[in-house]
């Protein structure tokens, strides 16, 4: 693999550190003021035993402007060429996962913050398990992010190992015995758990383990939605349950009257909170959820709904969703389908 940064301007890791921090970046432009608060938060994880490493598929002038900024702070490296998958992010896990120096390795998206006590009890799990996949939280919570509180809550009712998660803990180790999972999806946090699974690995599902992650903006958070509904079409009964949605109620209306419709939205909506609420009572979640959040769960149904038609206007228009300058035409891959 070919360094586009000079070996001098930053820090290898730690001999004493514990862990590597693995964050795979594409950035088509230098914001300053990202660059700065990525230091100060790579400083603190290295203050917590742990090194860094940045694995920035960027162009060579916007990944040079921020290697100068975090010269000290992190390893900052290239994504090796011979991972070609159409998500790039997977081709940047590969390559970090390639040359960390340590058997723990923490995979996080770039919205993902954690602490020195974080750091200590994922390093700590590692130690037994292959695989660690935690929950998220949100901090701030503008309206947006309270749906999405919403929804994590609801997961975390509904699916026994909780909700789906931002971040991963894996081990080296296993990562290259289990081998390359599939990476032309767009879930592809998931399909590393459940290539995990298929392949035997000692899997840690944490629910109990929260860690911190920031809410997008708004208008990318509006991006997001026909993506993530479009992850879904695999789980094609919670698909069907929002595409027929807003057809019950159009037929309930028609033949039962407004007064039956509206009775029908509010036993969904009844439902819908008291699913989240089971899921802010288990594992601790009080701690890191607001009650408040149970109450936005009825506005993520709807949501949903109409981004699930979002979803299905990009497959039926582009065969797939648009993921930078490719479309990918899988949300979850094989593993995924093997796992069932």
């Amino acid at each position: 693999m070919t360094n586009n940064y000079q070996a001098d301007n930053f820090v290898t890791a730690d001999d004493s550190a514990n862990c590597t921090y693995l964050l795979t970046i594409r950035r088509v432009g230098f914001d300053r003021q990202e660059a700065e608060e990525f230091k100060e938060y790579f400083d603190s994880l290295r203050g917590a035993d742990c090194a860094v490493l940045v694995v920035d598929g960027s162009p060579a002038e916007v990944f040079r402007a921020y290697g100068a900024v975090w010269a000290g702070s992190c390893r900052h490296e290239t994504v090796d060429p011979q991972y070609k998958f159409l998500n790039g992010k997977v081709n940047g896990i590969h390559t970090g996962v390639q040359i960390a120096r340590h058997d723990a390795i923490i995979l996080a998206d770039d919205d993902i913050r954690y602490t020195a006590a974080d750091v200590r009890r994922m390093s700590n799990l590692l130690e037994e398990y292959e695989l660690v996949r935690p929950q998220n939280y949100f901090e701030p919570l503008p309206f947006w992010a309270r749906m999405e509180a919403a929804r994590m809550l609801i997961n975390r009712a509904w699916i026994r190992e909780g909700d789906y998660s931002g971040t991963l803990g894996v081990t080296k180790t296993a990562m290259l015995r289990v081998g390359h999972y599939d990476g032309d999806v767009l879930f592809d946090n998931e399909e590393i758990v459940r290539h995990f699974r298929l392949k035997q690995a000692k899997i840690c599902y944490a629910r109990d383990f929260f860690v911190l992650k920031r809410p997008a903006s708004f208008k990318k958070w509006i991006e997001q939605r026909p993506r993530q509904a479009y992850e879904d079409f695999v789980m094609r009964a919670k698909t069907a349950f929002f595409l027929l949605l807003p057809i019950a109620f159009a037929l309930t209306w028609l033949f039962d009257g407004w007064l039956a419709a509206l009775a029908l939205a509010f036993v969904l909506a009844l439902a819908t909170t008291v699913l989240a609420a089971r899921g802010l009572v288990s594992d601790g979640a009080t701690k890191f959820f607001p009650v408040s959040a149970i109450f936005y769960a009825p506005l993520w149904i709807v949501e949903r709904t109409f981004s699930t038609y979002w979803a299905l206007y990009w497959y039926f228009t582009r065969g797939g969703y648009p993921f930078g300058d490719k479309v990918l035409s899988k949300g979850t891959g094989r593993a995924w389908r093997a796992s069932g």
